[in-house]
């Protein structure tokens, strides 16, 4: 294609990847990609003489795309169109990471940092963060985390209520958006929110929970997502996390949901 031979680079392709896939903020991009700036886990795709590659996580959000040659004046420009870019998308199950990041060793909650180029699957995506596996070994990664290597999830956006007040349904809402990482169900199907108290004149929320063994290595880390999620309610300027273990967690703490998702029924 002339657009690339102008560039006088022998063998120069281009690459297509999605920002911010599967959110609001989503910008499909294209950029010319030289031989060997590839990476391992692309997709190589044939357009006519246009060599294409496609990042392994932004492959969900361009199923349908379509790609033409604009032309302006002498001018000719490629033009990428990816509908389904903003919708949201289950990610790869197996993924090259682009950059190294910092994991946390489930069930232990160790910190490991994990290297630009590992081959990982993910287990798990759900909540705004993601349990992957790589070399046997499960890490979760934070939300931020994930959004820093291009993983996004769907995670709600509340609106401010009407009323003024803090919402409980809200409130509700954002803790079913904090799952175990090694259980893919939320905390309040688990049955470990104990308590939620709210009040209104200080705009601070309470939260009191248990975990479903006291040794869990995990538990500091659910505990700050409890934080963050509700702390992302209008109206909320304080969230207040308590752990506690009397009463003991056990099964019969699970609501239906959760029993059908464990196969308990």
């Amino acid at each position: 294609m002339n657009l690339l031979a102008r560039q006088n680079v022998p063998g120069m392709a281009a690459r297509v990847f999605v920002d911010k896939g599967g959110t609001s903020q989503a910008e499909t991009c294209l950029a010319y990609c030289p031989p060997g700036e590839e990476k391992a886990s692309d997709a190589r795709a044939e357009f006519g003489d246009l060599v294409l590659y496609i990042d392994a996580l932004s492959a969900p959000y361009l199923q349908d795309m379509k790609i033409d040659v604009d032309r302006h004046g002498s001018g000719q420009m490629l033009a990428i169109k990816a509908p389904n870019s903003k919708k949201p998308a289950r990610p790869p199950e197996t993924f090259e990471l682009p950059d190294t990041c910092v994991g946390l060793h489930v069930p232990h909650g160790t910190p490991v940092s994990l290297p630009a180029g590992a081959t990982v699957s993910i287990t798990q995506a759900l909540g705004g963060s993601f349990t992957i596996n790589y070399n046997g070994n499960l890490y979760r990664l934070a939300p931020d985390v994930a959004r820093g290597i291009g993983l996004f999830s769907d995670v709600p956006v509340f609106e401010t209520p009407a009323d003024g007040q803090i919402s409980k349904a809200q409130c509700e809402d954002a803790l079913r958006q904090v799952y175990d990482p090694e259980i893919p169900v939320n905390v309040l199907s688990l049955g470990l929110i104990y308590g939620l108290d709210i009040d209104q004149e200080s705009g601070k929320v309470c939260v009191t929970m248990t975990l479903t063994s006291p040794t869990c290595g995990m538990g500091d880390v659910i505990a700050a997502d409890v934080r963050d999620n509700v702390s992302q309610v209008p109206l909320v300027k304080e969230c207040q996390v308590e752990i506690v273990f009397d009463p003991p967690w056990s099964y019969d703490n699970l609501d239906d949901d959760a029993r059908l998702e464990l196969g308990l029924i």
